[in-house]
């Protein structure tokens, strides 16, 4: 099968021929209809964070091709979305509700191969189905809406909390949707792209403050506004702090972008003030299987958070032009167009 590959830190990513995925008796193969360009793909690239050969891809949909021998409910040609995080569903970790670092079972595209492919080997524990009438391609949203429904719940907010998004990449946006299911706001979005800050009120965002004109915590200060909550989207250096500085007593900064800062936290005011700290990364199953249903149901305006779609021929150029997105939210790639 076709597949896109990581080469090096200067060539990037390439297409090539490797073998098509063969399923263990609990696996199934997916033909990989649709599969979202992933930020940390991208940085994972532009860093050399990767190893020759390997293939990326986590936020993807497709239809079964083959069933593994061990594997009953699910038909081929029956159209799904597929969790990439493995989870025994039995250690101490699983039991937490955090799959992602479970020391059994691997991740699709993050430590085995992924869905920058024809195909892609998915255990069927994994697997939620789609609506025979929902385009299929809707289904590879359900990845990064898990993302930023994670970090909601773990801010502990709801109705009348008002809660700051910092970063609107397709992570912040992805979380604005999460909190309007919340019912939570108001919702301030905070980013610099125009085109991505537009994206933030398309899809929710009650305020939306360009950080190149206005710092947050000048916009704090000038509205007289403290949050209950901050989903620290952006990796931007300093924004953790910052965050910090415009959290309400008790409130909760969320950290959720993926950030190499060793941030200095001043610890006074952390503990005079009550704040919560925590880190959010990935999802639980259960997230995974509500952000379908929300995706089955049309609550969440996903379409208008694609900018393009491409072929695989076309993904390892979409994959350099994400390193300066621009105005770009979230690109698909169509491995089997």
């Amino acid at each position: 099968m076709r597949a896109v590959l990581y080469v090096d830190q200067e060539t990037g990513t390439t297409v090539g021929e490797v073998p098509d995925p063969s399923p263990g008796p609990d696996d199934v193969i997916v033909a990989v209809e649709a599969c979202g360009l992933c930020g940390s793909d991208v940085h994972s690239v532009q860093n050399g964070n990767c190893a020759p050969g390997q293939v990326l891809g986590h936020e993807f949909s497709g239809r079964i091709a083959a069933l593994g021998s061990g594997v009953s409910g699910w038909a081929e040609g029956q159209a799904v979305a597929a969790s990439p995080i493995g989870s025994c569903g039995n250690c101490r970790i699983c039991a937490r509700g955090l799959p992602f670092r479970c020391p059994v079972v691997e991740n699709i595209g993050i430590t085995i191969p992924g869905a920058y492919a024809q195909y892609v080997k998915v255990p069927a524990r994994q697997l939620v189905a789609l609506p025979e009438d929902l385009p299929v391609e809707t289904g590879s949203h359900a990845e990064p809406l898990s993302v930023g429904s994670q970090a909601v719940k773990l801010a502990q907010v709801g109705p009348g909390d008002p809660v700051l998004v910092y970063g609107v990449g397709p992570i912040g946006l992805y979380a604005i949707m999460a909190l309007k299911l919340a019912g939570v706001g108001p919702i301030v979005a905070a980013g610099r792209s125009a085109g991505r800050r537009q994206a933030a009120a398309d899809v929710g965002a009650d305020v939306v403050i360009d950080t190149r004109e206005i710092p947050v915590a000048e916009y704090a200060k000038q509205s007289g506004t403290l949050f209950a909550a901050v989903l620290e989207c952006s990796a931007a250096p300093g924004a953790f702090n910052e965050a910090l500085t415009v959290t309400e007593p008790g409130g909760t900064v969320v950290e959720v972008a993926l950030t190499p800062e060793a941030a200095s936290v001043p610890l006074f005011p952390l503990i005079s003030e009550g704040h919560h700290v925590v880190g959010s990364c990935a999802f639980s199953d259960e997230t995974y299987r509500e952000s379908v249903a929300h995706l089955a149901a049309g609550r969440v305006p996903v379409e208008r958070l694609v900018s393009e779609r491409v072929t695989l021929d076309d993904t390892p150029d979409a994959l350099r032009r994400l390193q300066t997105p621009g105005s770009l939210v979230r690109i698909i790639s169509h491995p089997n167009a």
